[in-house]
């Protein structure tokens, strides 16, 4: 898969996918490129785990403000930006929808939108010399990507409103404290971290991955009896597939699972 924006190596169960540079990407381009990548990544069954890492490029990405600017108070200025809103919506939706594990993983400056594509991932490491800085309010325009949905959750409704409204940089230390990032990586261990958690994802069963992540997503729209339900109706799916049967008895055996495709039943009727 040859693209020009995202290089893909795949190996060992997970699709390591990294942002090509330099320069700002064009995010109408940006955004076809991903959903076209993630499509065939999500249909392959070789593929456990995703990785979305900066790169030579960080998730440095930014609106077009220079349109942007000029389209206000034109009849139909709003277009051009609602076009960015667009690509903001398609992409955050298609990483919170996919039911593989994506993680999110940066060493550099993240900025802007870009804040709001890093924060969609599942499972968010940094470098102990990133850093987070929230779209510029100044500009009158609130903020995209999800970041109203993500923000408030993770930080509390005060700190993520501070957040927004000083244009503070956080370092990956205070975005580790805040709740942006669930892992901070000493950059002399980066590569090994990384490495240790995609391993560690690629031999977890699909149908206890794609379950489990459903549960965190859903957990806080429902109470406790709701939330057992779906525990119950969860683990009779676990206990049905190839790969929850294949895990129990590598346990008895005291060895690594061997997973082949097809991973459930019914996908191997389709077969």
């Amino acid at each position: 898969m040859q693209y020009e924006h995202f290089d893909c190596d795949i190996r060992d169960g997970a699709a390591r996918i990294s942002m090509l540079g330099p320069g700002s990407p064009l995010l109408a381009d940006l955004a076809d490129e991903f959903v076209d990548l993630m499509l065939r990544l999500q249909e392959d069954m070789a593929v456990r785990v995703i990785l979305l890492s900066d790169g030579e490029h960080a998730f440095d990405l930014q609106p077009d403000l220079g349109s942007i600017s000029s389209d206000a108070g034109k009849t139909g200025g709003f277009e051009n930006l609602a076009a960015g809103l667009e690509v903001g919506t398609r992409l955050v939706t298609l990483l919170q929808e996919c039911v593989k594990p994506v993680v999110t993983a940066t060493r550099g400056d993240i900025r802007s939108i870009g804040l709001g594509f890093f924060m969609a991932g599942d499972v968010r490491l940094a470098s102990s010399t990133a850093s987070f800085t929230a779209p510029d309010m100044t500009t009158g325009l609130m903020p995209e990507w999800g970041l109203t949905f993500a923000l408030p959750r993770l930080m509390g409704p005060g700190r993520a409103l501070e957040f927004l409204w000083s244009g503070r940089t956080l370092s990956a230390g205070e975005a580790h404290t805040v709740g942006l990032v669930d892992r901070v990586v000493a950059d002399a261990n980066w590569d090994d971290a990384i490495e240790e958690l995609l391993l560690r994802l690629a031999r977890l069963p699909q149908p206890h991955v794609r379950l489990t992540k459903l549960a965190s997503q859903q957990s806080g729209h429902f109470d406790l009896t709701a939330m057992l339900s779906f525990e119950f109706e969860a683990q009779q799916q676990c206990w049905d597939s190839l790969e929850t049967a294949e895990c129990l008895k590598a346990w008895q055996e005291n060895r690594t699972p061997v997973f082949h495709a097809p991973i459930s039943p019914e996908h191997e009727d389709e077969g």
